[in-house]
């Protein structure tokens, strides 16, 4: 399963990266400095070199923060996570009812226009459209 995920779901980006910690000591490179700025840098590269710059490369680097980082809880970061996509995903799903209304609404005043109205709304007087056409002071 893990093999699969490698393979399908990790850029290639992400692989290159892997390998970098890989060679600078694995898990044990977070807490060696140098190396971890050394995998900074690289990452800022890569992420400038495939049009995915982010915030991270204006921000200064900082191994405290990196550090609690890799440290937290990853129940703690998906639940917040959660979080802020349900609520995202609520805001979303209000506004396409909204618009979803506001639609239905509109063709169906349109058909009930339509279904009441007789022979003679459909009716086109040249006259009538050139008058309604200018604007008068």
């Amino acid at each position: 399963m893990t093999k699969l995920f490698q393979e399908k779901f990790v850029t290639p980006e992400q692989r290159q990266l892997a390998v970098l910690v890989g060679q600078k000591g694995g898990d044990a490179a977070i807490h060696d400095k140098q190396a971890m700025e050394e995998l900074w840098i690289v990452e800022t590269r890569i992420s400038a070199s495939t049009g995915n710059e982010r915030h991270r490369s204006t921000e200064k680097f900082d191994l405290e923060d990196i550090q609690r980082e890799v440290q937290r809880d990853p129940t703690q970061a998906i639940e917040k996570n959660e979080e802020a996509f349900y609520g995202r995903f609520s805001v979303q799903m209000r506004q396409l009812r909204e618009e979803f209304q506001r639609t239905v609404r509109q063709q169906g005043d349109r058909v009930i226009s339509v279904l009441t109205g007789g022979p003679h709304d459909r009716v086109e007087d040249p006259v009538l459209i050139i008058v309604r056409s200018r604007s008068f002071p």
